[in-house]
């Protein structure tokens, strides 16, 4: 831990002028009282604020075990090679100008930081970077404006200014920190690098992401599953829509991830997803604070109807339930509370709720074993005792230690320090029922544990398959697809290409009507869009007439298209319409999808996604991700369907893609489900 926790630091760049960067990280460390050797480089003076400044660091008689940088880019490389000779391993680089700013220069001092540090052997964060704090060791090697309260949260962010606002609202928020780092460009030490030296940390217990690229997603979800086995996690990923992608990439360099890859690699680590700022706060409090949630089962206590019906909804939303109380609790409630209070859950305590009453419900939850959590809210009515219902609350949580409790009292004036008395406490305080409620689901403990998806590989079959895709790039043909499906056993009807309308019949009769014709083109992805499709064919002539129109259509949409032929299919009984496929993402690698097919699929946006390669457990788990998992089970009277068979096709694509990685998409819609087996009607594969 010499890199949050050194004995020695050097200021390479330190400056005795106020306001320069330089000044400021050095009179932080001195006036935080960090209690190590602290020693500015600058050739310029001889002492810088009481402290003896030095020309360099090769100069430094002692022993330094972390090396601050804050000079100009161009002479970054030449100070980490004096760490080197210095044998200082952990080093921070503040300095900007790098790959951030988008020039060749740039990119080329960043690349010789990266070959410095890998050839010396170096642990650098940064550059562009506002630098690490470690409040337990009073150390704020940044330029943040002052050291945040000590705590449990690691705070790891690629970006500084995110990471001074977090800090700025800790106090108010009742969240301490154990360790924080700026991670700025990543050169070398990435987000993996630093979690798992908060893994390691002892004072840590929840660790806190804000990232805008992700280095190797696929390192990234392994260090996620060993971490997050003793740690829990949150991650809020910026730059996940187009315009947002773009700024990511301009402001640090790196391009970002999809969207549904962070989705992916919280469902497989156990990691939790904030979607916005907000949510981000809330759950690393809500984390940092509070015991797990063991089941589903909360109680609402409030006095007004409004906040209590927004609770119950939000409930609904984070998967929680409320049960009724037992009926000798409720009826020891109902005697203690008005007529015109509810004894159900929620519990209404009515408006102009005193002390006593909120007293007695939370006396009956706490003795109800049915509720594990509870969610207590307030609205600041004249006769509202708000100050001494903190209080009681307080008082009510030291008894009940292991039940977790969040809270919400609605305003801000008449709130305010009850608000700040309840967080400073350790409880949890939201300002509107939803969040409050929303991160009581977050304390939820996982319904399964995060698991290590290591599927073998089959070498022999690998091989054909590499063998049979070869030099094909773009969209490859269906005799190829019906080839490569056939050594995964990925079921397709009978078909074939016919390249003149005299084989499209012959074809036609082998195959046995009713058939299918369909236009068989690499530029042409959406066939039913132009009317290249034929359904059910039931004669020759059906076959010709189709033939013709598919043609004609085909040169009206798409004169310039490379035709291979039309491909001629066995007609399939329509089943339930589902979608399997995989693309690949640019950090994590492939990810394999399912979710509604057919039209359904861009119009529902019923889809789940995971990092390949998955099992047939994690297929289950993401079959049941969907809207549509209550379809696949059965509707209204219906039958299940076959569901081990579509999860067998998705662990069967994970394969598919993990051993042929020059695939870059591929997409099996409608794949049709019926009750006793599930085919493929239609199949891209996309090469390169």
């Amino acid at each position: 831990m010499s890199l949050f926790e050194p004995k020695s630091i050097a200021i390479v760049g330190a400056s005795a002028t106020e306001g320069k960067v330089g000044h400021d990280i050095l009179k932080n460390l001195i006036e935080e009282k960090f209690a190590g050797d602290i020693y500015p480089i600058n050739p310029k003076h001889e002492e810088i604020l009481g402290k003896k400044s030095y020309k360099s660091v090769k100069d430094i008689e002692g022993e330094v075990e972390l090396a601050v940088i804050v000079v100009p880019a161009m002479i970054v490389p030449i100070v980490l090679n004096e760490c080197a000779e210095k044998s200082i391993s952990n080093i921070v680089i503040i300095s900007a100008g790098f790959g951030e700013v988008g020039t060749k220069e740039g990119k080329a001092l960043e690349e010789e930081i990266e070959k410095i540090a890998t050839e010396k052997n170096l642990n650098v964060i940064g550059p562009n970077c506002l630098g690490i704090l470690r409040p337990s060791h009073n150390m704020n090697a940044s330029f943040a404006v002052h050291l945040p309260p000590e705590g449990s949260v690691a705070l790891i962010s690629q970006s500084g200014a995110m990471a001074v606002a977090v800090m700025d609202a800790s106090e108010e928020l009742g969240i301490g920190y154990s360790q924080i780092a700026s991670i700025g460009n990543k050169t070398v030490m990435n987000e993996s690098d630093l979690l798992k030296i908060a893994g390691e940390d002892e004072k840590t217990t929840v660790i806190g992401f804000y990232l805008e690229s992700i280095t190797n997603g696929r390192e990234f979800l392994q260090t996620c599953l060993e971490v997050g086995a003793t740690k829990k996690i949150v991650i809020l990923k910026s730059g996940v829509s187009q315009h947002g992608s773009e700024a990511a990439a301009s402001h640090t360099g790196a391009l970002a991830g999809t969207d549904a890859s962070i989705d992916a690699l919280c469902a497989q680590s156990g990691a939790v997803r904030a979607h916005d700022m907000e949510e981000f706060v809330d759950l690393l409090e809500a984390l940092s604070t509070s015991p797990a949630l063991p089941s589903p089962n909360i109680a609402i206590i409030t006095n007004a109807g409004g906040p209590g019906i927004l609770a119950t909804d939000a409930a609904e939303k984070a998967k929680l339930e409320m049960p009724h109380l037992s009926k000798k609790i409720e009826d020891e409630l109902q005697s203690a509370l008005p007529p015109a209070a509810s004894t159900s859950n929620p519990i209404d305590v009515v408006g102009d709720a005193d002390l006593a009453r909120y007293e007695a419900a939370l006396k009956a939850v706490g003795e109800d074993p049915g509720i594990d959590g509870v969610a207590i809210l307030l609205t600041p009515q004249v006769m509202t005792p708000v100050k001494d219902i903190a209080n009681l609350i307080i008082e009510w949580q030291k008894k009940h230690t292991t039940m977790p409790v969040v809270t919400s009292f609605m305003g801000d004036e008449h709130v305010h320090e009850a608000k700040l008395t309840i967080q400073k406490a350790g409880i949890p305080s939201f300002e509107t029922p939803e969040r409050a409620i929303a991160a009581l689901g977050a304390l939820r403990v996982p319904h399964h544990e995060a698991h290590s998806t290591n599927v073998q590989t089959d070498t022999k079959r690998a091989k054909s398959a590499n063998a049979l895709l070869g030099d094909y790039t773009g969209l490859i043909p269906e005799d190829a697809v019906q080839k490569l499906f056939e050594l995964y056993n990925i079921p397709l009807p009978a078909q074939k290409v016919a390249t003149t309308e005299e084989e499209a019949v012959a074809i036609a009769t082998e195959i046995g009507y009713p058939v299918i014709a369909k236009i068989s083109s690499p530029h042409i992805l959406h066939k039913t869009d132009i009317g290249a499709v034929r359904a059910h064919l039931l004669t020759e002539e059906d076959v010709r007439t189709a033939w013709k129109e598919i043609h004609s259509n085909v040169n009206t949409h798409h004169p310039e298209a490379d035709i291979r032929g039309i491909l001629i299919q066995k007609y399939l009984e329509a089943g339930k319409e589902f979608i399997v496929g995989s693309t690949r993402d640019a950090a994590f690698g492939h990810l394999v999808m399912a979710g509604l097919g057919g039209i359904y699929t861009e119009l529902l946006n019923d889809t789940a996604f995971r990092i390949a390669p998955i099992d047939k457990e994690e297929s289950y788990r993401l079959l049941q991700d969907l809207i549509s998992w209550d379809l696949l089970l059965g509707m209204r009277g219906g039958k299940q369907l076959d569901i081990e068979h579509v999860a067998t096709l998705l662990e069967t694509v994970s394969q598919l893609v993990t051993e042929c990685p020059q695939i870059k998409d591929i997409d099996l819609n409608p794949v049709f489900v019926h009750e006793t087996h599930v085919i493929v009607a239609d199949a891209k594969v996309v090469i390169g």
